[in-house]
C-alpha cells in the first residue's frame, strides 16, 4: 500500500446468528477459528532422525544461558554426540561471536573426536551467521537447523540442557554462584551414567570400559605382560557395544514414534496455495514483552490466515508467506498450524469482506483508508503503529512508521485513548 489517507471510519458490529447448524457455523466463523483453542489432535507424525553409524558422526550443539556471572562466564555450550558416546560442556559468554564459537568447536570437539558429518542445532543467530555457514560449506558438514517452535528436532541437546540444569542446582550456593567449579563434576557424572535409550554409559561407548571410581577390592596382578592383552578382543567388545547401542536407539525411536503418533493426525491436508491459521502459543511473549498490562488469556489462539508457499509431507512441514515480516523462520511443523475453513456466507454474511478498490490519485498513487490503530511498538528512535485498513480483514494489518501517519485522525484517537503517549 504505497500511499495512506489518514481518515478514520467507524465500523459497525453485527451479532453472529446462532443457527441450527451452530457447531459447523462456529467452526467456520473466522473469529471462532482465530480465538478458540483446537480440540483436535495436532497434524503430523513423529519423524525421528536417523541413527548415526558411529560415534562422532552426528552431534547436537546448544546453549545454556544466560546464567549468573561466575568467574567471567555466564553461558555453557553443550556438544552432544547423538550416539551417546560423548558429551562436552564448554564455558563461554553470551556475547560470543561466530568466530569464537568455531574456535571452541575446533579445540573442544574436533581435536578430541574428529570432524562430524552433520550438526543439529536451533536457529541461534550464531548458527545463522554467514561465517558459520561458510565454515560448514568448507568442511562439508551438513548443518541441520530446527524449525520455529519445534524443539523436538534438537531433542538430544534439549534433554542434555535439562539434565545439566538439574544437576547444577545441587551444587550452587544460595547466591547461585559456584556452578563453574561444579561443571567438571557434573560432566564426569553424566559421562558415567547409563543412558536409558542406548543402555550404556558414554564412557563405555567411547573407551570400551567404565572409569575406575574406587580402588579395586582385589589388587591387580602385576605379572601380566603386553602379550597377555588381547587387543582384538577389546576392539570386538567395543564394536559390539556400539552395535547394541544402535539397536537400543532404534528400539527407543520406534517406541517413541508409536506413542507420539497415538496423539497425532497422520493425514497431510495441506497444499501450496491453501491458507492456514498459525498458532500463537509460543509467540505470546512477543506481545507480553512490552511491559503493558496484558494477559495471555486474552491473546488469540491463532493468527492469520497465511498462504502456504511450500510443503514437505515427508517431514510434515509447511512454509508460509508472512507479509508482516515476523522475525521467525517461515517454515513450521504441521502441529503449529490449522487448516483455514472458508466462511459460509449464508450463515455469516458479515464475515465476507468485499475489499474496496483503492483510490487512484492524479499522480498514480493508491490511497487506502485507515479504520483504526491497533497497537504500537518501539522501532529505532521512534514508534511503529499497527494499522487496520477499512474494508480489509486482519491479515492485511500492517506496521507503519509514525512518520507516515502525520495528521492522522485514527492515530490521534488512539493516542488519546492511551493517555496521549504511545
Amino acid at each position: 500500500m504505497s500511499h495512506i489517507v489518514a481518515r478514520h471510519r467507524h465500523s459497525t458490529i453485527y451479532p453472529v446468528s446462532y443457527t441450527l447448524g451452530k457447531h459447523l457455523a462456529l467452526f467456520q466463523c473466522p473469529d471462532c477459528q482465530c480465538n478458540k483453542s483446537s480440540t483436535t489432535k495436532p497434524y503430523g507424525p513423529l519423524h525421528p532422525l536417523p541413527i548415526p553409524n558411529q560415534h562422532g558422526d552426528s552431534i547436537a550443539i546448544d546453549f545454556i544461558g544466560p546464567l549468573p556471572e561466575d568467574r567471567g562466564h555466564n553461558c555453557i555450550i553443550t556438544f552432544t554426540d547423538r550416539l551417546g558416546s560423548n558429551i562436552q560442556l564448554v564455558l563461554t559468554h553470551t556475547d560470543i561471536m561466530a568466530e569464537d564459537l568455531a574456535y571452541l568447536f575446533f579445540n573442544k570437539w574436533y581435536c578430541e573426536n574428529g570432524l562430524p558429518s552433520d550438526i543439529i542445532s536451533d536457529r541461534n543467530k550464531l548458527f545463522m551467521s554467514r561465517f558459520w555457514k561458510a565454515l560448514h560449506k568448507l568442511t562439508s558438514i551438513k548443518l541441520k537447523l530446527s524449525m520455529a517452535y519445534h524443539p523436538e528436532t534438537d531433542g538430544a541437546s534439549e534433554q542434555m540442557n535439562k539434565t545439566v540444569n538439574q544437576a547444577l542446582c545441587y551444587h550452587i550456593e544460595c547466591n547461585q554462584l559456584g556452578w563453574v567449579c561444579a561443571l567438571l563434576h557434573v560432566h564426569f557424572d553424566m559421562m558415567n551414567t547409563v543412558n536409558k535409550s542406548t543402555g550404556f554409559t558414554p564412557f563405555q561407548l567411547c573407551f570400551g570400559r567404565s572409569p575406575r571410581i574406587i580402588p579395586p577390592l582385589v589388587p591387580a596382578k602385576t605379572s601380566a605382560t603386553v602379550t597377555d592383552i588381547n587387543a582384538w578382543h577389546v576392539i570386538r567388545h567395543l564394536e559390539t557395544d556400539v552395535l547394541e547401542a544402535q539397536d537400543n536407539l532404534l528400539k527407543a525411536k520406534i517406541s517413541q514414534s508409536f506413542q507420539k503418533n497415538k496423539h497425532c493426525m497422520l493425514k497431510f491436508p495441506f497444499s501450496i496455495g491453501s491458507c492456514v491459521w498459525l498458532s500463537m502459543l509460543h509467540r505470546h511473549k512477543e506481545y507480553m514483552a512490552k511491559g503493558e498490562k496484558q494477559v495471555a488469556k486474552f491473546m488469540p489462539c491463532y493468527d492469520g490466515p497465511y498462504t502456504i508457499t511450500d510443503v514437505d509431507e515427508e517431514h510434515s512441514t509447511v512454509t508460509l508467506d508472512l507479509p508482516n515480516s515476523l522475525n521467525i523462520c517461515p517454515t513450521f511443523h504441521t502441529s503449529e498450524v490449522l487448516p483455514y475453513i472458508e466462511s459460509d456466507i449464508s450463515l455469516f454474511p458479515t464475515c465476507c469482506f468485499e475489499e474496496p478498490k483503492p483510490i487512484i490519485t492524479d499522480i498514480g498513487n493508491e490511497e487506502y483508508y485507515i479504520e483504526r490503530i491497533l497497537d504500537a511498538r518501539h522501532h529505532g528512535q521512534g514508534f511503529q503503529y499497527l494499522v487496520h485498513w477499512h474494508g480489509y480483514s486482519q491479515e492485511h494489518d500492517k506496521w507503519l512508521p509514525g512518520s507516515k501517519l502525520q495528521d492522522c485522525k485514527a492515530l490521534n484517537d488512539w493516542l488519546a485513548s492511551q493517555g496521549g503517549s504511545a
